[in-house]
Parts: structure tokens; C-alpha cells; sequence
């Protein structure tokens, strides 16, 4: 039977598995991008611009998921309404902030990143609701805490 306990533990899972396929694609960047260009009729001027987006993406994406796992951590303990998860809201959120500015500016070298920037936006967008939506669950519980 599927329950909140097994749907933390998958989501733990997916975060520690992103974050080794991004070190995977860090690593595997050059090949795959050479790869991909020699494949869609690019020249080897492309790879390497193409290989410093995914670097300089990574960054960001690294901190997303390291505040994720963080945050999935502690509704896992049952700690759902705290700062520090407000907190980590806000990170992730300038985190996808981040890597739509990157990709942003990249769309001027590759057009299919505008896609992503659009993307990264909505999501910061989704988490900066979520995170107001805590910050007010955490007032309200407050209050909650301090009436008789």
C-alpha cells in the first residue's frame, strides 16, 4: 500500500539520483554535446559554449537539489511548518531564478533554451507561492501555539 512514508522515501531516492545524473552529465558533457552536434550537423566551435551552459547550470541545480533533499528531510522528521523550510523554499526558488537567467541568455546562442528559461521561471514562480503559503501556515501555527 502506498503511503506518505513511501512517498518521502521516493522522493529522497529521486533527489539523490538527480543529483549523481547531473554529476554524470557534468562529467559526461563534451561527449555528449559533440555527440549531439555531430549528430544534428553542428560544428566543434559549438561544444564548448554548449558544455559551459550545462557547467555554469549546474551550479544552481546543485544547490536546488541539495535544498530539496534538505527540506524533504525535515518533513520527514515532521517538521513541515518551520522557518527553515521557508528558508529552503526561497533558495530553490532563486535557484530556478538563476538557472532561467542562465538559460535566458543562452537562448541567444540556442534557441531551445528560452523553453527552459520559461520553464525555470514558472517553477520559481509555483515555490514562491508555496513558500508564502508556509510562511502563513507558520504564522497561523504560532498564534495557534500561544492561545489558551
Amino acid at each position: 500500500m502506498w503511503n506518505r512514508s513511501k512517498s518521502l522515501m521516493l522522493s529522497i531516492f529521486s533527489t539523490r539520483l538527480f543529483a549523481l545524473l547531473i554529476i554524470l552529465g557534468v562529467i559526461m558533457a563534451p561527449s555528449v554535446v559533440r555527440w549531439y552536434f555531430g549528430f544534428s550537423g553542428g560544428t566543434e566551435s559549438q561544444v564548448w559554449p554548449f558544455c559551459v551552459i550545462i557547467y555554469v547550470s549546474s551550479v544552481p541545480a546543485f544547490a536546488l537539489l541539495y535544498c530539496l533533499h534538505l527540506l524533504l528531510l525535515h518533513i520527514r522528521s515532521g517538521d513541515a511548518f518551520i522557518v527553515q523550510n521557508v528558508t529552503l523554499l526561497r533558495a530553490i526558488s532563486w535557484c530556478c531564478f538563476t538557472i532561467a537567467v542562465i538559460t535566458f541568455s543562452a537562448g541567444f546562442y540556442y534557441a531551445p533554451f528560452f523553453l527552459v528559461a520559461v520553464a525555470a521561471l514558472f517553477i520559481a514562480l509555483i515555490l514562491r507561492v508555496i513558500k508564502n503559503v508556509f510562511e502563513q501556515a507558520i504564522e497561523m501555527k504560532s498564534e495557534n501555539d500561544f492561545t489558551i
